[in-house]
């Protein structure tokens, strides 16, 4: 047997295909009932009335629930695991919304339109301040919010590096041509030290870390540079620049790093702070990518090529995102699809995990995978003829 599930203001009531009442919660005309129902919706929680009531209709027979608020039939079938339904265009819901004041006075319960309005009014108030309020406290929102930033910044750093290798090229061309290919360590060479005259043994083994050969050839190219003698000042300050950049990003990265830890342990444990926020940034938020199965968690990031696959018949997309854990980049390319296959399943799995229970089974995640992955080099260490 079916029923349906109907939330309003005043309370929460189901009723057969017939449209006759079968159960109800009144909410008893307390503002912060109705406000606490809500707001533990947008958390993804489920209150005990309303699972009370719920388990009393299954008790009764009832093996399929109907709704017309997706995020309590998701979090139904999900939390309860009951089968449900969502069918918000359902005759029922339609009549019982349309004739609320009347269908409420068959259980008792008067209350008149102009009432209802100010009621939802008022309530509607308090929860949208409440949620700008949550909002701006959830770790997730930060977690993007620090993601985005870190991607902004990264090839701001690249850029910048890149003009400071032309500008400093003009007087010491030999270090930005021949020898240095690390952006930060080229800038921290100009800021310690600028001028090519003023490289010598005793500050570069002080001050940096290299080996013999490295001080001896530096010191070399130093003496017979062809570059040209320019004013370095504003080069030197361009470097601290870079230099403060970097140092930021690398406060942004731990910072990162715990909140990820706070909040998503077991997507960290899998693919790390880094891979595992950017997945939830691309999702939108924690929640959805909890809610997502495992195939479009698979292919994350890589919707254009998804798009020229159902467009034009192009090559199906293996992975998005996930090809950034090394995992999966590092392994040969014949085997990548079912590799991203797997985690992208862990993934999902993690995520229900980090969003609903808190539990963690980060560590036991990741160990099966490195036990899969070796499975599947084993099974396939050719590649496909």
């Amino acid at each position: 047997m079916k029923s349906f599930i109907i939330d309003t203001l005043i309370g929460i009531y189901t009723i057969d295909a017939t449209g006759n009442f079968l159960n109800y919660r009144d909410f008893e005309g307390k503002e912060q009932k109705i406000i606490d129902f809500y707001s533990k919706l947008e958390e993804g929680e489920l209150g005990e009335e309303y699972t009370s009531l719920l388990t009393e209709l299954k008790n009764s027979g009832f093996s399929l629930f109907i709704f017309d608020n997706e995020e309590l039939y998701s979090l139904t079938s999900v939390l309860l695991q009951f089968e449900t339904e969502f069918d918000p265009y359902s005759l029922e819901f339609q009549n019982f919304r349309f004739n609320l004041e009347e269908k409420l006075k068959n259980i008792g319960i008067n209350i008149d339109q102009e009432d209802l309005l100010k009621k939802y009014k008022i309530i509607n108030e308090k929860l949208i301040r409440k949620k700008i309020k949550q909002a701006g406290e959830k770790k997730d929102i930060q977690i993007i919010q620090t993601i985005e930033t870190l991607e902004f910044i990264k090839p701001t750093i690249s850029k910048f590096s890149n003009k400071i290798k032309e500008w400093y090229g003009l007087h010491f061309p030999e270090l930005t041509d021949k020898f240095v290919e690390d952006d930060v360590l080229l800038a921290k060479f100009i800021s310690e030290i600028g001028n090519r005259k003023n490289y010598t043994k005793e500050i570069l083994e002080s001050k940096f870390s290299l080996s013999q050969k490295e001080v001896k050839t530096i010191l070399k190219l130093a003496s017979k540079s062809m570059g040209a003698d320019i004013d370095l000042e504003m080069v030197k300050k361009f470097a601290d620049q870079i230099l403060s950049l970097e140092n930021y990003r690398e406060a942004l990265e731990s910072h990162l790093d715990e909140l990820m830890q706070k909040t998503a342990p077991n997507i960290r444990a899998i693919v790390g702070a880094l891979v595992g926020a950017k997945l939830i940034s691309h999702a939108g938020s924690l929640r959805r990518l909890a809610f997502m199965p495992s195939s479009r968690i698979q292919l994350l990031g890589a919707e254009t090529a998804l798009y020229r696959y159902l467009r034009a018949g192009n090559k199906l997309p293996k992975h998005g995102l996930i090809f950034q854990w090394q995992q999966i980049r590092g392994n040969p390319p014949w085997i990548r699809g079912n590799i991203a296959r797997l985690i992208a399943g862990k993934l999902g799995l993690a995520a229900k995990l980090d969003y609903f229970s808190g539990d963690f089974f980060g560590d036991t995640y990741a160990e099966e995978i490195k036990e899969k992955i070796n499975q599947i080099k084993e099974k396939y260490p050719h590649p496909p003829k």
